[in-house]
């Protein structure tokens, strides 16, 4: 197990004028102040406290939101400044810094709008059963069934799936691609619950946490795992979570995060289960 090294005593803020005067500055910080800033706020993600609070708040994902946020606003108020923006901009103003590069969410964040957007034909992607065995997604569509996705690095999602197998699966196809870990322990730590393990480095290591996934949850939905080469994720945008909705060879949804909370709203799913049904005159379970 390779944990991140994170120092108990923070980095030496030799820059903060908070202290000295009670006017925050609206200006943006200049490049070396700016690297000291993140890595201080880097200290302040993997510190204990804050990694205890992504536990206490691993199913909120607005609290979570709340937490980085009051961490980023603490960040800039300790350097002397008044907006966030003075810590958000680091990457638009100087993407070639390596310092700010080296920022493990920015090294790390693999988020991307894919290449098949809502509306467009489904593209068929190469995928792993659990047992190491080649598959495609398109041979998990069933003739006259819509096939519903959720993409996921899993312990994300596991309280909201809970029901939707049993539910549905009669009347729709129903899968889970295992993909790349968003916040794995050993790169972007998010607490201990949804970091329990490291960034698989080979297709068998992959192949083994879906497995244990399953076990550990007696998890009835089926899932497949994504290739090394991430081709669901780099097709269809699928991280760090995100469900889909293939139906007649077209991808009929696909889950947009929230522009303030960047958390999806599960609703949107359900709303699309309740119409089809409807179209087709077909009796909900409950």
């Amino acid at each position: 197990m390779q944990m991140i090294d994170a120092s108990t005593k923070p980095p030496d803020i030799r820059h903060s004028s908070s202290n000295d005067q009670n006017v925050l500055s609206d200006d943006l910080p200049p490049l070396d102040v700016l690297r000291e800033m993140i890595k201080y706020e880097t200290f302040l993600r993997l510190s204990e406290p804050i990694q205890n609070l992504f536990d206490l708040y691993r199913k909120d994902d607005s609290a979570i939101t709340m937490v980085l946020d009051a961490v980023q606003q603490h960040v800039v108020e300790r350097f002397g400044y008044k907006h966030v923006n003075a810590l958000r901009t680091a990457v638009s103003r100087f993407p070639d810094d390596p310092v700010i590069k080296e920022a493990f969410y920015i090294k790390h964040n693999k988020i991307t709008q894919g290449l098949v957007y809502q509306g467009q034909a489904a593209r068929d992607v190469d995928l792993f059963t659990v047992d190491g065995q080649p598959t495609t997604l398109f041979s998990q569509i069933t003739s006259g069934q819509p096939l519903i996705i959720l993409a996921d690095c899993l312990f994300l999602i596991l309280y909201l799936l809970s029901n939707l197998f049993r539910l549905h699966a009669p009347v729709m196809r129903l899968l889970t691609i295992y993909i790349a870990e968003a916040h794995a322990r050993d790169q972007w730590p998010a607490g201990k619950t949804i970091s329990c393990v490291d960034q698989p480095t080979t297709l068998e290591q992959r192949r083994i946490n879906a497995r244990n996934f399953q076990e550990k949850y007696h998890f009835e939905m089926p899932m497949l795992v994504d290739s090394m080469d991430n081709t669901f994720h780099t097709t269809y945008g699928s991280w760090p979570f995100r469900f889909y909705v293939i139906n007649e060879g077209k991808l009929v949804l696909k889950a947009e995060p929230g522009e303030t909370t960047f958390a999806y709203d599960m609703d949107e799913l359900d709303y699309w289960i309740e119409n089809y049904y409807q179209k087709k005159g077909i009796e909900r379970r409950s």
